[in-house]
């Protein structure tokens, strides 16, 4: 189903609940109670998103654009924004400098900004949710403020992502003065006097896009920012925001044919190849779990972008497929940070954590094998789909370095489950004691696990969700080489079985 509509249910709901959540904050703070209030919030957000007839839409000046790929991105990041209400430590006198009222403002703000990009057809509103959630993050990521790493990550983003920004703008502005368009879908950019302006500003945009994905080259921020930052945010940081861009980055590109080979698709495939084969061999190097994390992430933006080079036949479904298992995988690793050893800095301190928290190990693990893309779980399943599409489109360059950087994450993710499964040496003073997860963390690390061996045991479901999702680009007059590509993609790929 297509809708166009001035603001969708699920950022009406969002920012309608930012804003009692602020006047509550203002009468009196509680932050247990401002913490369910968030995740009363979010469900409701998710119910809206879900159930769209549940209440009116309001008709007027296209902004959004409502369709299956922005219902399946936003749950996804509402998703993300439970979970980290569940693994965020929480104390009603607010006295722990990880969460306080203000965190659920900021996350249900930087989660409106997120859900408000998936389905943005137009650039201002585009931009709009992008600042949001940059803007929102800022906070959340130097929100301890007695720690000196929170500071500067968050100072090291500020600046950074002002310029990325900045740049982006700068492209938007190039591309409006010879199109005229403020919509947000790749420009007809025939019969426009100055295409090469107008290519200018597409690369600008592409690099401020990159930023955001903290693709190679643009990704020197990300290992810092994870590893300053609290866990919690990490993930906001690592799932919710790169969802939030990569969907943009979908809706924008899905009218064009990016089949054909050009200086656009060479661009998108050198940072795609440059991504996998950089974010792992950053990731292989790293002592600390949270560093590993920031180049796990790199590489899975390359592995994605694979998928978006390949529009036929299973490129779209298996994008979608594999934000998905990426979701589930990376939330389970940071909820088992968060619940058991949430101090932990070097991965030489996980050392006999499966004697000592068998059941967090286990997840760990599985969490691990699936980012490696090991079977029978989930990440398997979604980098065999997206091998699956790159080999349809005959993208073998890609598909060599698909392989050869899983080969090398191979090493990383067995590397922890190896110090979690052995003991310290005696010489060694690195090992610390796991604390006991509360029961919120428990029940979402049970989940994230069960979501994490299910989905790889049985795929087909979220397969078949994949293959009919559907995305909607605004109308523009488009030249018989981009009419000619359908608007809609659809790919069908057997299941096991």
């Amino acid at each position: 189903m297509l809708t166009q509509t001035t603001i969708p249910n699920g950022v009406l709901v969002l920012g309608a609940g930012s804003l009692i959540l602020m006047a509550l904050v203002a009468i009196r703070r509680h932050v247990m109670r401002d913490a369910v209030f968030s995740a009363l919030i979010l469900i409701a957000a998710a119910f809206s998103l879900a159930m769209p007839q549940i209440l009116p839409h309001l008709e007027g000046l296209t902004l959004f654009r409502l369709d299956s790929w922005s219902t399946f991105t936003s749950l996804l990041i509402i998703f993300c924004a439970i979970s980290v209400i569940l693994m965020a430590p929480v104390k009603a006198s607010g006295g722990d400098a990880q969460t306080g009222s203000e965190f659920y403002i900021l996350l249900l703000i930087s989660t409106l900004g997120a859900v408000a990009m998936t389905s943005a057809v137009s650039i201002v509103t585009f931009f709009i949710g992008l600042e949001t959630l940059s803007l929102s993050l800022i906070g959340l990521i130097a929100f301890n403020n007695r720690s000196l790493l929170a500071g500067e990550a968050g100072m090291k983003y500020l600046i950074l992502s002002g310029v990325a920004s900045g740049v982006m703008l700068f492209g938007f502005a190039l591309i409006y003065a010879e199109t005229g368009s403020l919509t947000f879908r790749f420009p007809n950019l025939d019969n426009i006097p100055s295409p090469g302006i107008a290519y200018a500003g597409l690369t600008l945009f592409l690099t401020g896009l990159f930023f955001k994905l903290s693709a190679v080259p643009f990704h020197l921020w990300l290992a810092d920012v994870l590893e300053g930052t609290s866990i919690p945010v990490a993930v906001i940081v690592a799932v919710t925001s790169k969802v939030a861009v990569f969907a943009a980055m979908m809706r924008y590109f899905s009218t064009i044919n990016l089949f054909a080979p050009g200086i656009l698709y060479d661009e998108i495939a050198i940072v795609a190849i440059l991504s996998m084969v950089g974010g792992n061999l950053l990731a292989i190097v790293q002592k600390d779990l949270r560093r590993l994390m920031a180049g796990s992430s790199i590489a899975h933006i390359g592995y994605l972008l694979v998928a978006f080079l390949s529009p036929m036949p299973y490129g779209f479904p298996s994008a979608a497929f594999y934000l998905a298992a990426y979701t589930v995988s990376t939330l389970a690793v940071f909820a088992v940070m968060a619940g058991v050893m949430p101090q932990s800095r070097d991965i030489r301190q996980w050392h006999g954590l499966a004697r000592k928290r068998p059941f967090a190990a286990l997840v760990m693990s599985i969490a691990l094998v699936s980012l490696a893309g090991i079977p029978p779980v989930v990440g398997f399943f979604a980098k065999f789909y997206v091998a699956a599409a790159g080999l349809a489109a005959h993208r073998h360059w890609l598909l060599a370095a698909l392989v050869i950087s899983s080969v090398i994450g191979l090493f990383y993710y067995l590397r922890v489950i190896f110090v979690m499964m052995t003991p310290g040496r005696n010489d060694e003073t690195h090992e610390l004691a796991p604390q006991s997860p509360n029961v919120s963390n428990v029940a979402l690390i049970t989940i994230l696990a069960c979501l994490t061996v299910m989905l790889g045991a049985l795929p087909n479901g979220l397969i078949l969700r994949s293959q009919s999702l559907e995305i909607g680009a605004p109308p523009l007059a488009t030249s018989p080489a981009l009419s000619s590509y359908p608007s809609k993609h659809n790919g069908a790929l057997p299941g096991p079985g």
